[in-house]
């Protein structure tokens, strides 16, 4: 696993297809339409070439050829664009939305939001910002740089990690951008079609499109076509493979779709679009630089206060009656995520269960209310038999400092935290053992853990001076400058 920042989008989706993984359709239309697949102006002609023939186009395929020509010859352009992902879930409609919204003035002027990505140029600075809560907005970094003589995708996509963020969303990149900054939009999409058709006339908000369909190894892309304009106001993607991922959490009915609202060219737009402010408090770079991921937690390598669990005979179980041991607890509850740990931690404790060095507990969150025969019952009826503890002062709270159920927590026989995991892990049974049996042997996990931060934190820090020494001098501060 790359040790980053997995940067959250703004918008919710079922989390059977959260990982970047589960978009292998959308990633493969994002390697038809950008840079990194060699999308380049063909060579000049020789100047004796022969006159090249002319190849008929079908009537679909000249309806592309106006909208790419509308796109490439447009001075400006602005659009409020969304994805959009609507699927039906237990009976229940839900519509997802991630901004993809485009406003461009040529030759530099460009105003791009893409799911978390902001971009602004204002023909003179090129700046940018990734909101991302989990990091704190990336640790508060913001590009500056030089604005180019005349945007190109490769001013945009340089950088990878901008690259990235639009990639993980629901639709990739947004298509205008390929359509205005490409010096040949679509060529590698529609050259590995299985076929351009017309599918007939549409509307939208009573403008009249012809809709274009692109038929790709993955499914069909559908082109809605304003008439009039021949600019893009709606693009649907191929649902198929989505519809399949998405069907194991219960989901149908699923479409994906870009909708490019109030699309327009040639209309004048004003300085104050290509605006951005840059907070005093920014980190500037040139680039966007990883922060490294954080720790899990801040009691790791740390000694907890004074802790006491109850057990279902009502006896106590404090930190110091663990001593001597390594102490495996996982902080659960009444739900599936739960379930699915707490079934792991039994498979761990089976294989496990002749290691006298090892002391196993699941830690029920459940209030008082919860009587502890139905705690147990609840348990068994997982299939575990593993010891069972109450935190009914909610410890884990305010000692271990565990944000929700499950939690895993594991101490070293000296009290010490050496694993801190939250969340369920379906392959904690493979994982975990083998760590288990370096820390009795005596193992310091956390230690190593710890060592590795730091070498990353300090690794980090190098890379942000360097970033922040090639900001244009202007467009530094004192603190920049001291850096």
């Amino acid at each position: 696993m790359r040790d980053s920042y997995s940067l959250q989008l703004r918008f919710v989706v079922p989390s059977v297809f959260r990982r970047p993984a589960a978009f292998p359709l959308m990633l493969a239309l994002l390697a038809m339409l950008s840079p990194g697949c060699g999308v380049q102006a063909p060579p000049p002609a020789p100047a004796t070439a022969e006159p090249a023939v002319a190849v008929e186009t079908s009537p679909a395929e000249q309806v592309l050829q106006r909208m790419i020509a509308a796109y490439q010859g447009a001075q400006s352009y602005h659009d409020q664009a969304v994805v959009r992902l609507k699927y039906r879930q237990q009976g229940q409609w839900f519509e997802d939305e991630g901004e993809l919204s485009v406003s461009l003035v040529r030759p530099n002027k460009l105003q791009l939001r893409a799911y978390q990505l902001t971009l602004v140029s204002d023909g003179s600075r090129l700046y940018a910002v990734i909101a991302d809560p989990g990091s704190d907005d990336l640790d508060g970094q913001v590009v500056v740089r030089t604005a180019p003589p005349r945007f190109q995708l490769d001013t945009i996509y340089e950088d990878r990690i901008m690259m990235d963020v639009m990639s993980g969303g629901m639709g990739g990149p947004p298509v205008t951008l390929e359509l205005l900054l490409s010096d040949t939009p679509l060529r590698e999409l529609l050259a590995s079609s299985r076929g351009i058709a017309s599918a007939g006339e549409g509307t939208i908000r009573d403008r009249i499109c012809d809709r274009v369909q692109v038929k790709l190894e993955e499914g069909q892309l559908v082109f809605w076509v304003d008439r009039e304009s021949s600019l893009l106001l709606r693009l649907e993607y191929p649902a198929d493979h989505l519809a399949r991922e998405m069907a194991a959490g219960n989901c149908s009915d699923v479409s994906l779709t870009a909708e490019f609202l109030e699309a327009r060219i040639a209309d004048p737009l004003a300085d104050d679009e290509f605006v951005f402010a840059v907070p005093e408090t920014a980190k500037r770079v040139t680039r966007f630089v990883l922060p490294p991921q954080p720790l899990p937690s801040e009691v790791l390598g740390q000694l907890p206060d004074e802790f006491f669990f109850t057990g279902l005979k009502d006896e106590r179980i404090t930190r110091d009656s663990l001593l001597g041991k390594v102490a495996i607890l996982l902080w659960f509850n009444d739900h599936p995520a739960s379930q699915t740990a707490v079934s792991e931690l039994e498979r761990i404790r089976q294989t496990l269960a002749s290691d006298p060095t090892l002391a196993f507990y699941a830690v029920c969150t459940e209030p008082s209310s919860v009587s502890h025969a139905q705690v147990q019952a609840l348990v068994r009826r997982w299939g575990s038999d593993v010891p069972l503890v109450r935190d009914l002062q909610a410890f884990g709270r305010d000692v271990f400092r565990v944000p929700f159920a499950p939690t895993l927590v594991v101490m070293n026989a000296r009290g010490i935290v050496q694993i801190f995991e939250v969340g369920a892990n379906p392959n904690l049974a493979a994982e975990l053992p083998d760590r288990l049996r370096l820390l009795a042997a005596g193992e310091d996990l956390a230690a190593v853990q710890l060592a590795q931060f730091r070498q990353r934190q300090l690794l980090y820090q190098q890379n942000l001076t360097e970033r922040s020494r090639l900001v244009p001098q202007d467009a530094r501060t004192p603190r920049d400058r001291m850096r």
